[in-house]
């Protein structure tokens, strides 16, 4: 089954909208529980709560042409709504410190005759003049019969003027029902007096991270620089965030994390040049805003743009970046030529851009910066010829590719061996390889949402871990380096994809930023309990 990348919401004008793993906030998921609302699972401390048991709004205001009242059962009715950012909101700027993590829950449901609504959380951050608003938690499928749950952590790495945390849909105007929202601080464990990970792996190959803003303050940052040798900025150079304007280009939370690895002495990966999600509206579009076509001026002009856009982040950035996924997911194994259908695709009609592409990175890009296709599911037979076939062939047109960088989106049930195979086979073209973005999904099938996290499961996870760990490690001259697709469970895109999954751990470290059995399985499996059946 394919894996891929989390897609990310579009770029609003004059505004940035940044989703669960781009920076500030992390859903953590949506259940369906009846009316009463669930504790917190951890003693965290309270800081504000509304049950509109008063019969008032307690502090929530309307955002947009909504109108707000209390019904007779207690709960905030929102309705009016002619837009789908229209809804209620709460202003949390006094409760938010820099660098702290929070729980934000909130209980929703629609009224008794509605049709059922894709609805979500987000907080309206405004800070030295600019706009971002950052989800907390994803699109959720609500109806009248119940009650669903949104729970999701956040913060922020820079002091904001204003902070609103409000509810919204995704495309309905539906009237919402609102009730029991806590905001909690979220108590800080102190980070584990452990092996770090990059000194265990230090004679195999550098262990990275992807990250966002908010992993570089507080006490992920503390994990983080303990454990890992390389960082990934897992969103914050992608299209849709370093131009989303054309020719205003955003480097700011990009740099954020530069700065903390150069600090910490943690090589940074670039990721992504070209990729056919996340990428702003405008670079598939004429002067006039209509779709670019198959046509030979469109073509340059798409070549143009990618040009202008890997040159000002090679400018910005040069050697400092010491690799880049110059090309990212453009692999289909059930097309007859193994190419994904994207509009790159189809305004080139075929797969030529991505020779130019790497010919474009190879001219603008320092000649020590490495540059890598990356992809998931390579370790498939299918996807892994499909890939194989395309690398072979940009080798025998001398296109500049140095290396090939596999996903590793796997599960614990997956068999090990598989992305062992794929690395072999990719050794007879002579390029670099990297595992760019691993993680363990323990659920049994990926539309699986777990009410909570089997115990053994987490076992089997950790048994896992080591005999993938195995793998790599025998291949160890092979490999430039294994990355981790998130610090920590409660930041994964497995959370919210392809369903919510809010006890999704796919991580070595928990929620609460302790250590399961899968960093045991990596750095000492005796330490394991025994293996499941």
């Amino acid at each position: 089954m394919p894996h891929p990348s989390p897609h990310r919401d579009p770029v609003f004008q004059n505004t940035t909208r940044r989703t669960v793993l781009a920076g500030a906030a992390v859903a953590s998921g949506a259940a369906v529980l009846p009316l009463a609302f669930a504790s917190p699972a951890h003693a965290d401390d309270l800081l504000l709560s509304t049950d509109f048991s008063t019969g008032t709004t307690e502090g929530w205001y309307a955002r947009g042409a909504v109108a707000l009242s209390v019904n007779a059962d207690g709960n905030l009715l929102v309705e009016g709504r002619t837009a789908t950012w229209n809804g209620a909101a709460i202003d949390v700027t006094a409760h938010i410190e820099v660098g702290v993590r929070y729980q934000l829950r909130v209980l929703m449901r629609l009224p008794s005759g509605t049709e059922a609504a894709d609805l979500r959380t987000t907080v309206q951050r405004d800070a030295a003049g600019s706009t971002a608003y950052e989800s907390v938690t994803w699109n959720t499928a609500v109806t009248p019969d119940a009650w669903t749950e949104f729970t999701g952590t956040y913060s922020i790495t820079q002091a904001a003027d204003q902070l609103q945390f409000y509810v919204e849909s995704a495309s309905s105007l539906t009237p919402v029902l609102v009730d029991n929202f806590t905001l909690t601080r979220i108590e800080e464990p102190e980070i584990q007096d452990l092996p770090p990970l990059k000194d265990v792996l230090e004679c195999d190959f550098p262990i990275g991270c992807a990250v966002e803003p908010r992993e570089v303050v507080g006490k992920p940052a503390e994990l983080l620089a303990k454990h890992f040798a390389q960082v990934t900025t897992g969103n914050q150079m992608k299209p849709e965030a370093i131009q989303p304007t054309e020719g205003v280009f955003d480097f700011s939370r990009a740099d954020q994390i530069v700065d903390f690895a150069e600090a910490n002495g943690m090589r940074i990966w670039g990721h992504t040049l070209l990729w056919h999600n996340q990428t702003p509206a405008w670079w598939f579009q004429d002067a006039d805003g209509n779709p670019l076509q198959s046509t030979p001026g469109h073509r340059a002009l798409l070549l143009a743009r990618f040009e202008a856009h890997a040159t000002a982040l090679a400018a910005h950035y040069g050697d400092r970046v010491w690799a880049w996924d110059v090309v990212n997911e453009v692999v289909d194994p059930e097309q007859a030529d193994g190419l994904r259908r994207s509009r790159w695709y189809e305004v080139f009609g075929g797969g030529s851009y991505i020779g130019e592409a790497f010919k474009i990175a190879r001219r603008v890009f320092p000649r020590k910066v490495k540059l890598f296709l990356n992809d998931y599911n390579t370790e498939f037979p299918d996807k892994r010829e499909a890939v194989y076939n395309l690398v072979q062939d940009l080798k025998r047109r001398r296109v500049p590719i140095d290396g090939i960088g596999h996903q590793a989106h796997v599960d614990y049930k997956r068999d090990p061996q598989l992305l062992g195979e794929s690395i072999d086979a990719f050794r007879r073209l002579r390029v670099l390889q990297t595992v760019t973005e691993l993680d363990v999904s323990v659920s049994d099938y990926m539309e699986e949402s777990l009410p909570a996290t089997p115990p053994e499961r987490l076992v089997a996870q950790g048994w896992y871990y080591k005999e993938l760990f195995d793998v790599l490690r025998a291949r160890s001259r092979h490999l430039e380096s294994v990355t981790m697709w998130g610090l920590y469970d409660a930041v994964s895109w497995l959370r919210t994809w392809p369903v919510p999954r809010p006890h999704e751990a796919p991580l070595f470290f928990d929620d609460r930023l302790q250590a399961k059995a899968a960093y045991w399985g990596v750095v000492d499996p005796s330490k394991l309990e025994a293996q499941p059946e």
